[in-house]
């Protein structure tokens, strides 16, 4: 129950927050002109171009060195994937040689088995 009063008091207060702001900016939204594309696009476009070039141009250095370092990460991921396939290869080869050796050595006890018969 009182967890009830406290989220109702909570409500109404955010509530009247809400009417608070919106009335003291009430003036200020009827000075605004009546123009359903309050910011034209041709100018947003123009600034929002000017506005990646400066930020290019201010942080190149920064966006460089994240770059470098993110290329850096990536060779040292491939480094470690090359010696992990290069191990995995040689486990292979010993053993396909282990299992031919055996095959070998069993061959040879069926030879020498049909010999002695």
């Amino acid at each position: 129950m009182s967890f009830e009063i406290i989220a109702l008091a909570i409500m109404i207060f955010s509530f009247l927050g809400m009417v608070a702001i919106i009335g003291r900016r009430v003036p200020a939204i009827v000075t605004l002109p009546n123009n359903p594309n309050l910011i034209p696009m041709n100018d947003l476009k123009e600034r929002l171009t000017r506005e990646g070039k400066d930020l290019l141009k201010k942080n190149y250095f920064q966006i460089q060195l994240f770059i470098q370092k993110g290329l850096y990460r990536i060779r040292i991921v491939i480094l470690r994937l090359d010696n992990k396939i290069f191990n995995l290869n040689l486990r292979l080869k010993e053993r396909s040689k282990k299992t031919k050796e055996d095959i070998d050595f069993e061959l040879d006890d069926i030879k020498n088995k049909l010999k002695n018969k």
